[in-house]
């Protein structure tokens, strides 16, 4: 007597139809795997085609030949298509890059009728897969009426998981994901894709979507000038937490451009910090502005200040400070945190819940939107380290209607993070300090570059930039905020990281 005659008749039905559901997906897995690989001939050069498991459906493109790509969340279905350029047509490139509405059109149906024909051969190969394990499940399987079941049951599975992911492809498809592709490439290379991206010809004048990301590709590869639209361009940085050793790395990015350190420079502010960190975070460039944290102390900024850093925000009297940066007026408030006293603290309250947590953060936020509504000027940056206090102040003057354009750059949860309430923007750029010196090697150094309009003080576009610092491996996601919260909705977004498990918990 076989092993499936000998159990209950009900125990051996679920067995069955339990091995027949895991066998489907595993004969999924297995066809992709050995599917050859699909290649199609499109007008700007050999394209090939491939087809893996994963929860995100999403596209992504590489060239091998630049050692960059992107990826885009275009459609909710278990699988990620992924395309490679494997050869191109330098004439049919310059084209492009030049705006050939002609050559963009054609690559583009190329590009679909290939992705269309790849799927579904690759469903194809991925069913018979799963047929094959049923069949051989099925050999193995003494009891008739047991082989009779597991055929049944894997056999409509197998229809249904793939018609299902296909279907789900299909309708959930959005063209409008490719306006914020994530961008990953390694070291300065993701400045120049960023450049290109930014060409408001790619972004405007051109048929669909996934044209402008076309030419935005064509442009970079046949490395056509560009002439990208001015703007005024800063970046933000916060939480650097003590970790000197990302210092160099970061001052080769940012060059000479202005630097907003939105607080949290140590890890308790003492005077050895203070004398390690505060030449070493002047020398990260020419405009560093700072503004302090939860993790900062009087000494800190002070050694801060007197190393040419403009720091903004008196902490012992909890004063803000303002500044004059790229035309644009900049306020900074002292975190509530940022001790006062003397010597090396120890035992210094660091969170709200150090003290007597929702009734000091209600009152904290009281007290900064009174310090913002008794500002002399106007504001169109503010810093604040503390995302809910920068989120408390923001939800206070939506609720007010607030009509004017305002930036509010924040830190402290070391996730990047941007939210739109109408005409104010919550930026959040990550950690700059990878975590601290202790976590350096499993959270990315995280930091936005913000692009405002070159004359109104109108942020239009968001770069959120994550570098892996020892392995030099980095991605970045450009956020147009007029294409992700249109006509002043409220919205907020987070980038991918370079990989999730690289950026987790909340920080203090």
């Amino acid at each position: 007597m076989s092993f499936w005659q000998r159990r209950p008749r009900a125990f051996a039905t679920t067995l069955t139809v339990m091995l027949a559901l895991a066998l489907v997906p595993a004969g999924f897995v297995a066809g992709w795997r050995f599917a050859p690989e699909i290649r199609t001939e499109t007008a700007i050069g050999r394209v090939s085609f491939d087809v893996s498991p994963s929860f995100l459906g999403e596209a992504s493109a590489f060239i091998p030949v630049a050692d960059w790509g992107f990826r885009a969340d275009a459609f909710d279905s278990p699988f990620e298509l992924e395309v490679e350029l494997r050869s191109l047509e330098r004439a049919a490139l310059l084209q492009a890059a030049g705006g050939d509405l002609t050559v963009l059109e054609q690559t583009e149906r190329e590009l679909e009728d290939g992705a269309r024909a790849a799927v579904l051969e690759n469903f194809a190969w991925g069913l018979g897969g799963a047929l094959v394990l049923l069949g051989v499940a099925a050999l193995i399987v003494r009891d008739r009426r047991t082989r009779l079941l597991l055929l049944a049951v894997g056999g409509a599975a197998s229809v249904l998981v793939g018609g299902s992911a296909l279907l789900a492809a299909r309708y959930t498809f959005d063209a409008a994901a490719f306006e914020r592709p994530t961008y990953f490439a390694n070291g300065a290379e993701l400045a120049r894709i960023l450049e290109v991206a930014e060409d408001e010809r790619v972004r405007s004048e051109y048929g669909s979507t996934f044209a402008s990301v076309l030419r935005s590709v064509s442009t970079i590869l046949a490395e056509a000038p560009t002439t990208a639209a001015q703007s005024r361009d800063l970046y933000l940085g916060s939480d650097l937490h003590a970790n000197a050793l990302v210092i160099q790395p970061l001052a080769e990015l940012i060059a000479d451009d202005p630097f907003m350190l939105a607080g949290d420079f140590g890890q308790r502010g003492g005077a050895a910090e203070a004398r390690l960190l505060a030449p070493r975070v002047a020398a990260l460039g020419a405009g560093v502005t700072a503004t302090s944290g939860n993790h900062d102390t009087v000494g800190l900024m002070s050694a801060l200040d007197a190393n040419d850093v403009q720091v903004l925000g008196d902490g012992a009297g909890d004063e803000p400070g303002t500044a004059r940066i790229l035309g644009l007026e900049v306020a900074g408030f002292p975190d509530p945190l940022e001790w006062d006293g003397s010597g090396d603290p120890q035992d210094r309250p660091i969170t709200f819940d150090d003290l007597d947590g929702t009734a000091t953060a209600q009152a904290e936020s009281e007290t900064l939107i009174a310090a913002f509504d008794a500002l002399r000027a106007t504001p169109d940056v503010v810093m604040i380290h503390q995302e809910g206090l920068a989120r408390s102040l923001a939800e206070e003057l939506a609720e007010r209607d607030y009509d004017r354009d305002l930036v509010i750059l924040t830190g402290h949860t070391h996730r990047q993070r941007l939210e739109v309430y109408g005409p104010i923007a919550l930026v959040n750029g990550g950690s700059i300090g990878a975590g601290g010196i202790f976590d350096a090697g499993r959270q990315p150094i995280g930091l936005a570059e913000l692009h405002f309009d070159p004359v109104a003080p109108t942020l239009r576009s968001v770069d959120f930039i994550l570098v892996e610092p020892f392995s030099g491996a980095a991605q970045a996601s450009r956020v147009v905020l007029d294409a992700v919260c249109p006509d002043g909705e409220r919205c907020s977004y987070e980038p991918p990281g370079i990989a999730d498990s690289l950026v987790d918990g909340e920080a203090d």
